[in-house]
């Protein structure tokens, strides 16, 4: 398995293939199949211990279900990683992902090794919370890991699958057949897969003959980026070096010893005896045949070969990662092909705050939808700040001493008019003499036919020193800035270049060598640009054929070499190329701070690049690496540098693992060149990883805007006029705080401070707001009395929304108090106001009114109508919380009417809700119909403000108007059908999970199969949202609720799966109370239905009782005994009946309640009648009367029926009339308590009449009772069973 530092793909040996026929394979050589899908594992973990954490890990789990559901997200990040999502196993913690091709693979492999998939993981996983707890942040990262063999079988697979790749000769391999093709190890060799089993087709690169190699001989080359360069850049790799080098160390600097004697009559190589001692001028590099040594006895200079000496006092530098020069470490912090864009309105954008101008309202309620954030028009955050660069003058930091860009600090951004440049190597030439101009000569066109020196006496002065002067810069850089800075007067450059040959005639005849070497240099560059490289060859070597220790000018001598190899490679020179490609080597990688004369010298650095392959070379390739890079990125070319970017990062990575020394940081230039390819996930990734090396306020407030840029190309939201920013940026925000308060920089600190107050104020993470707050107030009172000012009334307003209403107040009064002797009519009425909505928190109403009378009046003074607007409104709430709905009303009429006439756009929010507050004030007064035309205008200026959080407000408030105070069924759904489609929008799944399972109940209510059809759709549209948020308790409510529809719409089958399913879900909450009461609600729907009710009985009695008495929850117990009672009895089963019945009684017993007791003994009695046992009825129906006596009108019915029911029983079941006439008598004793039932003493009347008639005869009792019976009967009597 592998984490973050992935390594070579490959092995020595292939690794062992598997197959599984369910997944997508590739066929190996041997006809193997396996399958391509690697399984990406990941998991949170704390630093500080190296566990996992578990709430984290599970809330990530929730964000994958959310994101899977629509599943366009996810993709699109693994699309950035170079891979294809195949699926996401939430509960594994893992993806399955693909590649098809080796592209792929080298890309993933390689973000894998940088740490990007990590990072790009918790900025999409990790919430907008988690961002703003900085301990959460420091502590916590993803880990991801893979298998990394099965990887490289894939690697291995999709090599064959493409057929032509590279490997290298792990033992030397030898033709009988063939003299000429002979294999040497570490050789590479382009093989091709050809179907048989032990051989390849191969050709070896450094001769370019073909032949078969055996398959067990070669490895394929480790990492994916080597195939990529091969196959991209094709050339010869040559042999590795037959001699063997005396140093154990890739690469060092310090002395050397020869161990032979040299008297070599090559140019510029250095002669010295066995022996004498020798310095290394820059690094020596193992890797290369040469290197430049100076001759400590002698002072000379020259060419040394790498095997002629041995290390002496020699410091290794491969295991202190230094590759890299110092002045080279500086160039890659400052290489940024993103440096030339700068800022200066971006800060000022993000700390804006207009709390001391424009007024608050006060909250109509606790509200659960974020705070409606409103800002003027004129200072309403510009877009152009986020998208476009501009120039940063206040913000720039004098670096400390240790700093990387102390060199161009000042010149970065010292006007706003003035381009910043990138940095290049360039400019430490140019700080030699900055106040110089460079001479310049012009081109006279009379001159060519002249036989007089002096013409060309300044050209050849100028030219002729015999050493490097920084003038001559411009001669050897890439720009061919020699053309405008040093010449002029020629209208082409073949005029220049006639004038240079007349120039190199005189030099040759003036004996002046070095004006003569240069000059040749000149026409040999002027050639190749001109794509003559032959003659800039024969230009080349006379050049570097003149007499003279060419090291004087290094420069010089380095741009010949390199320039007359890359001709040599173009027109493959291979005699003259063995001369002098090694040289050049060597001053190319051993000599720091290279100065690029021509992109042709990239043909070197590619055989170079091939030999570090062929070695495995790591320091060599990554300098080599490193000189590519420079060169793609000074020429522009961002696209083909990248993937020498990543190498280079991922080698200094490397490297580092083995020491204890930091890597080279890149995560600032990758993060420039992938928002530059338009892949903002990996931007974002690499800017988490970059570090703080650039230290700078400039270049972390770079970081800031990167960061918004990419987060605007992920979600467009951010991009609104008064959008928030992702939480994310707080770490970048707090990053130049830091380095602000260590240079003192005050005015950047208080607008840092502020910008953190508005993220943390967004999210409503208040604590946070108030911090920074103070701290803004602290910096505030450093620049002046007015900053401190607004900064006090931020943390007055943040400590009153959060509602520490005490604290305010204390701070408010004193703010008052401050402005007793200042004319600021503004801020005296902004404090007022505040001062007011605190008063009104604690119930203060008079001072409150007070003070909103003041801040009314000193709008007014300055005609700011929109703090009227929002003075009045307060107004009108604080009578509306006192229940003066006249004054409310006439205030908020008045504020709404200011609202309407204001344009600006930023007070729609305001006046939504003061719409509300109006409409709430006329519904409390039962004007029904205004509130309703109240509410309805807020949500149409929210909707024309296309303001979401207005709309879904005054959404809300309609759909409650029409449920509660106006119950139209139809208009309530169709708003909260509304409410559903912007949470949608809002991307908040679990307010839209809640409107959903609402509106599922409201269609519910209708019973029709259609409005059942439509309920059901909703509640398993919830269902889905509670799953992926992990709401085991919504999620159990939803799949009870489907049930319930289910069985309305008579889909019987589906019924009890559903309701199985809500109680497996209750059961993995290990909640008994809820199991329980999923269980009983499971049986109610039953229960309370028309078919099937016996279903019922197992939920009640194997699920909710043994839970209710497992709980000790006796009330629970009571009501399902009951209810399985009444079952039991409706379906015949009297025997079971009369078991819970008896059951029932005992439980009302022990609760102590009379009621309850009455209900069970009566139950009880019911049951002993249905089986017959009419005495025990008879006992049992008495006990229940005598538990409840008749103290009023209401209980009057009961005791009617109750006595109805004994004497029916015991007339007729009995025969005992005389009993029967006494219970009669006593249910007319309480029917003329209850007069108004006329139809009750009807019915008794006609029974008594019928007793003493029939049963106890006595004539004038019959009569009696016959007339009192005739007396009420209006209508005709109902039927007897109706009062049993």
């Amino acid at each position: 398995m592998t984490t973050g530092n992935l390594g070579p793909l490959m092995e020595p040996h292939p690794p062992e293939s598997y197959s599984d026929s369910e997944e997508e394979t590739v066929s190996l050589a041997a006809g193997q199949e396996f399958s391509t899908d690697v399984q990406l594992t990941f998991c949170v973990m704390r630093r500080s211990c190296g566990l996992q954490d578990s709430a984290l890990q599970e809330g990530v789990r929730t964000r994958l279900r959310i994101v899977e559901s629509s599943g366009q997200e996810i993709a699109e990040l693994f699309k950035d990683l170079s891979a294809r999502l195949v699926s996401v196993h939430i509960e594994r913690d893992c993806f399955s992902i693909t590649f098809k091709t080796v592209e792929e693979i080298w890309k993933f492999s390689t973000y894998l090794a940088l740490g990007h998939v990590a990072r790009c993981l918790e900025n999409f996983l990790f919430d907008q919370s988690f961002w703003l707890n900085e301990a959460l942040v420091d502590d916590v990262e993803i880990s991801v890991t893979l298998n990394q063999e099965h990887l490289a079988t894939v690697y291995l697979g999709l090599l064959l699958q493409e057929g032509t790749f590279f490997a290298k000769a792990l033992c030397p391999i030898t033709n009988p057949d063939d003299d000429d093709l002979c294999i040497k190890k570490n050789d590479l060799v382009m093989v091709k897969n050809v179907g048989q089993d032990s051989f390849w087709e191969g050709m070896l690169l450094s001769s370019g003959r073909h032949d078969l190699v055996p398959v067990s001989a070669m490895q394929p080359l480790p990492y994916p980026f080597y195939q990529w360069f091969l196959k991209t850049y094709p050339g010869s790799a040559g042999s590795p070096s037959p001699g063997k080098c005396l140093f154990d160390h890739a690469i060092g600097k310090g002395t050397c010893v020869a161990v032979v004697d040299n008297n070599s009559k090559g140019t510029d190589e250095l002669n010295f005896n066995k022996g004498e001692q020798l310095e290394i001028v820059g690094f020596l590099l193992s890797g290369l045949e040469w290197f430049v040594g100076r001759c400590v006895s002698s002072g000379k200079t020259g060419f040394v070969r790498t095997i002629h000496v041995k290390p002496e006092s020699f410091k290794p530098l491969d295991t202190h990662l230094v590759f890299l020069s110092e002045e080279e470490k500086a160039l890659l912090t400052m290489l940024d092909p993103s440096s030339e864009q700068c800022y200066d309105t971006l800060l000022n954008n993000l700390a804006k705050t207009d709390i001391n101008t424009v007024y608050r309202l006060d909250k109509l309620v606790k509200s659960e939808f974020p705070d409606l954030k409103n800002k003027s028009q004129l200072e309403e955050m510009s877009l152009d700040g986020f998208t476009e660069s501009s120039v940063l003058e206040r913000y720039e930091t004098v670096p400390t001493e240790h700093s990387p860009e102390q060199t161009d600090s000042k010149s970065q951004c010292s006007n706003k008019d003035i381009t910043c440049l990138t940095f290049s190597s360039e400019d430490t030439f140019k700080e030699m003499d900055e106040l110089e101009e460079d001479p310049k000569f012009f081109v006279d066109l009379n001159t060519w036919d002249t036989e007089d020196s002096e013409f060309f006496e300044p050209i050849l002065t100028f030219l002729n020193e015999d050493h490097y002067v920084s003038h001559y810069q411009s001669l050897y850089d890439i720009s061919f800035s020699f053309l405008n800075s040093t010449f002029y007067g020629f209208s082409e450059e073949g005029e220049l270049v006639q004038y240079l040959e007349n120039a190199r005639e005189w030099a040759k005849k003036s004996r002046m060598n070095w004006a003569l070497r240069r000059i040749c240099f000149l026409l040999g560059r002027l050639c190749a640009k001109k794509v003559k490289f032959s003659q800039a060859r024969v230009y080349f070597e006379e050049s570097l054929g003149v007499t003279g220790c060419g090291f004087a000018d290094t420069f010089l001598l380095t741009a010949l070499y390199i320039n007359l190899a890359a001709i040599y490679l173009k027109q493959n020179m291979k005699e003259k190329l063995e001369v002098i490609l090694e040289k050049a080597n060597s001053l190319f990688l051993c000599l720091p701070q290279h100065l690029f004369s021509s992109f042709n010298e990239f043909e070197v650095l590619q055989v170079v690049l091939r030999k570090g392959i062929m070695t495995s070379d790591m320091h060599l390739e990554a300098r080599t690496c490193f000189l590519v890079m420079t060169l793609f990125l000074k020429l522009g070319r961002t696209e083909g540098a990248l993937p020498f970017v990543e190498r280079l990062q991922f080698l200094s990575l490397s490297i580092s693992a083995q020491t204890t020394v930091s890597p080279v940081d890149l995560n600032w230039m990758l993060s420039t060149l992938y928002y530059d390819k338009y892949l903002p996930h990996m931007s974002l990734g690499s800017l988490r990883l970059a570090s703080d090396q650039r230290r700078s306020l400039h270049a972390t407030l770079q970081k800031v805007d990167r960061f918004i840029q990419n987060a605007i190309r992920l979600n467009a939201q951010w991009a609104g006029d008064n959008s928030p920013l992702p939480a994310q940026i707080t770490i970048y925000l707090k990053q130049a705080l830091a380095i602000a308060s260590q240079s003192g920089d005050i005015q950047a600190q208080r607008d840092l401070c502020l910008s953190l107050v508005n993220v943390y104020q967004h999210y409503r993470v208040f604590d946070g707001a108030v911090e920074y707050a103070e701290r803004a107030i602290e910096t505030g009172r450093q620049i002046n009395e007015e900053e401190a000012f607004k900064a006090s009334l931020l943390l007055a307003w943040l400590l009153i929304c959060n509602e520490q209403v005490e604290k305010a107040s204390d701070i408010l009064a004193s703010l008052l108090k401050s402005l007793d002797e200042t004319d600021s009519s503004t801020q005296r009425g902004v404090v007022h106001n505040l001062l007011a909505i605190c008063l009104r928190k604690e119930n203060r109403i008079k001072e409150a009114a007070g003070n909103l009378y003041w801040a009314l009046k000193k709008s007014q003074e300055t005609g700011n109508k929109r703090n009227q607007a929002l003075t009045l409104a307060n107004f009108g709430y604080l009578a509306l919380s006192i229940r003066a709905y006249f004054l409310a009303e006439g205030y908020l009429l008045k504020s709404l009417q200011l609202f309407s006439e204001l344009l600006d756009s930023s007070t729609d929010a305001d006046h939504v809700q003061a719409c509300l507050l109006l409409g709430q004030c006329y519904i409390e007064t039962k004007r029904t119909e205004d509130g309703r035309l109240c509410y309805e205008t807020a949500l149409l200026i929210a909707m024309s403000a296309r303001n979401l959080h207005s709309q879904l407000h005054a959404a809300k408030y309609l759909s409650c108007f029409y449920e509660k105070v106006l119950p139209r069924l139809g208009q309530c759904i169709i708003y909260y059908e509304h409410c559903v489609a912007l949470s949608r929008q809002l991307k908040d799944k679990r307010l839209e999970g809640e409107l959903l399972e609402t509106l599922s109940k409201l269609y519910s209510s209708l019973k029709t199969e259609k409005a059942c059809r439509k309920s059901l759709d909703y509640t398993k549209q919830s269902l889905r949202i509670f799953i992926d948020l992990g709401k085991k308790d919504k999620e159990a409510e939803s799949w009870l609720q489907a049930g319930r529809i289910y069985y309305m719409i008579r889909e019987n089958e589906l019924v009890e799966m559903y309701l199985q399913a809500a109680i497996e879900t209750a059961q993995r909450m290990n909640d008994s109370q809820f199991v329980m009461r999923m269980y009983e609600e499971a049986g109610d729907v039953f229960y309370k239905g028309n078919g099937h009710r016996e279903a019922a009985i197992a939920f009640y009695r194997d699920g909710a009782v043994p839970l209710s008495r497992s709980t000790g929850d006796a009330d629970s117990e009571l009501r399902l005994i009951n209810k399985l009672t009444e079952l039991e009895t409706n379906l015949k089963h009297y025997d079971d009946a009369l078991q819970y019945a008896t059951l029932a009684v005992r439980l009302s017993v022990s609760t102590g309640d009379q009621l309850k007791e009455r209900i069970a003994f009566h139950r009880l009695a019911s049951v002993h009648y249905s089986l017959q046992q009419y005495e025990m009825a008879e006992n049992y129906y008495l006990k229940a009367l005598s538990l409840s006596p008749l103290q009023c009108v209401k209980e009057a019915r009961y005791f009617v029926k109750v006595y109805y029911r004994l004497g029916d029983l015991t007339l007729h079941k009995l025969e005992d009339a005389l009993d029967a006439s006494g219970y009669f008598n006593l249910a007319l004793a309480a029917a003329l308590e209850e007069l108004e039932n006329k139809e009750a003493l009807y019915i008794i009347y006609i029974k008594l009449a019928e007793i003493h008639a029939s049963h106890v005869p006595d004539e004038k009792l019959h009569s009696f009772f016959m007339s009192n019976a005739q007396a009420l009967r209006k209508e005709p009597a109902p039927d007897t069973d109706t009062f049993c």
